[in-house]
């Protein structure tokens, strides 16, 4: 919500948010009536014009109502990477992090099952996470070994999903399902920049937030049409500018093909955006 946003429930003004380029929530459970009609209202005040352009005003990026309980994966709550990616066998390693909002202590665990590109389960782990207070929050990491994997590339672009649930008595309570590649990166001075082992050339240009005559409103056809048109032109990466990019952007470039360095500016991008908003299942509460 670009440039200054301010939103309310029924009436309680549930927050302010600064800046239009980095995602946020608000719990909309305890202001909720649940037998009458709720208002949401947003206001958005970009009378300061802070931006070096017309960056427009507004909505312009999805907004999501998610339910779920009092013990769920909370927002930015799944970090997928891969330590161990070679030919013959990788290892995906989740940090799944299970909130408790409700009033008393619940004992949680956590499972997580990898899907290959065709959705079909390679590998499912499951740990403790121990006694979560009332308010509090567990991180758990579990590891899952892929035999064979597909290697992420620009030319051969493998998805796997990683599927996270919060146990609580043994039941699912809430499940968030993350898109990643299976891929290794290193950099030297010898070889420069290798992909799962192999030197790789980066070819790529600055890409805006914007969308000429569209502006600056994030449709998901127009990110994808933009690195498709970039792939066509024969380029392999981008570098965002000069703020963190959206949602939309970032999912075209894995699924197409396309390597991505965000500017220093774009630090801070929630890394729920980059790797864990994705299909997510959920039962009971509200949040925005």
């Amino acid at each position: 919500m670009y440039q200054n946003a301010d939103v309310w429930l029924n009436g309680v003004h549930l927050g302010f948010h600064p800046y239009g380029y980095t995602a946020f929530a608000f719990d909309l459970t305890p202001h909720l009536d649940p037998a009458g009609v709720n208002l949401l209202a947003v206001r958005v005040d970009n009378s300061g014009q802070t931006s070096r352009w017309y960056s427009g005003s507004g909505i312009y990026r999805h907004t999501w109502l998610t339910v779920t309980g009092p013990v769920r994966i909370p927002l930015w709550g799944v970090g997928v990477t891969t330590p161990e990616a070679g030919a013959r066998w990788a290892t995906v390693r989740v940090e799944v992090s299970v909130a408790n909002l409700g009033a008393q202590p619940a004992e949680a665990a956590v499972r997580v099952s990898v899907l290959d590109p065709r959705g079909r389960v390679v590998g499912t782990r499951q740990a403790a996470a121990g006694e979560i207070g009332a308010g509090g929050t567990a991180v758990t990491a579990v590891e899952v070994p892929v035999a064979r994997p597909a290697r992420w590339s620009p030319r051969s672009p493998q998805l796997y999903q990683a599927r996270a649930e919060a146990l609580v008595r043994g039941r699912p309570v809430d499940q968030v399902s993350t898109t990643f590649g299976i891929r290794s990166l290193v950099w030297n001075g010898e070889s420069g920049f290798l992909l799962n082992g192999e030197p790789i050339k980066i070819d790529g240009g600055c890409v805006h937030s914007d969308h000429g005559p569209l502006g600056a409103v994030a449709l998901g056809r127009s990110e994808e049409r933009r690195i498709e048109l970039l792939k066509a032109a024969g380029f392999n990466a981008i570098r965002t500018a000069h703020n963190p990019p959206a949602p939309a952007q970032l999912e075209a470039c894995d699924r197409l093909g396309m390597l991505v360095m965000t500017s220093s500016s774009t630090c801070g991008t929630p890394a729920r955006t980059r790797r864990t908003t994705r299909c997510t299942s959920r039962t009971g509460g509200s949040a925005i």
